[in-house]
């Protein structure tokens, strides 16, 4: 079950990483923020399914870092546009 649960998650991911890359500046915007928690996700599933809590430790500083650098991104965007 958590194998169907990695993959599905790394499978949203191929989107959001294209968008983020090859995208207009407001899409890379929207595939950072979107990629952010699909990869936080994706750890605390491998936390569950391998029963190591530091992966949960990851996962939190991910989230955070994730969140402070869209904010960062988007005021760049702002200033730019």
């Amino acid at each position: 079950m958590t194998l169907v649960a990695i993959v599905l998650l790394a499978g949203a991911l191929l989107p959001t990483l294209l968008t983020t890359m090859y995208g207009r500046p407001v899409d890379r915007l929207a595939g950072l923020m979107l990629a952010g928690p699909l990869v936080t996700l994706t750890l605390i599933v491998l936390a569950a399914a391998y029963g190591r809590p530091a992966y949960l430790d990851v996962a939190l500083v991910l989230a955070v870092l994730s969140f402070a650098g869209s904010l960062v991104f988007a005021r760049f965007l702002g200033r730019t546009l």
